[in-house]
């Protein structure tokens, strides 16, 4: 993944599966996170979607309906995100968070959307 973001703001770390419209990401965090550092992580996952062939610069444009489920106790999680929409440059995405170890029960759920445009 090719982040244009500098530690310790690199959150998103590795591409766990991927198909056109689905992909789990790895994230990591030096504390405990907060809802918005997720919000970010999500964010910085969604270029799991992204080809590589070309430079891209991406921009979070909305975030909605995000609910908390757990509370946030570990350091790893992985990010499941579906594309539910891919118009142009605009793609709307949904995310849940899980614990890496245990995929059964969401830590936070939620919708944003990104514009990704070439560099």
């Amino acid at each position: 993944m090719k982040l244009p973001h500098l530690a310790p703001l690199v959150f998103a770390k590795k591409i766990i599966t991927k198909d056109e419209n689905n992909s789990v990401v790895l994230c990591e965090f030096e504390d405990i996170p907060t809802l918005t550092t997720f919000i970010e992580a999500a964010a910085q996952s969604s270029s799991s979607f992204v080809d590589t062939d070309k430079a891209k610069l991406g921009f979070l444009a909305t975030v909605k309906n995000i609910e908390q489920h757990k509370k946030f106790d570990t350091l790893q999680y992985h990010i499941h995100l579906t594309i539910e929409a891919n118009i142009a440059e605009y793609r709307q995405i949904h995310f849940d968070v899980f614990n890496i170890l245990d995929d059964k029960e969401s830590y936070i759920s939620g919708n944003f959307s990104v514009i990704i445009k070439e560099a």
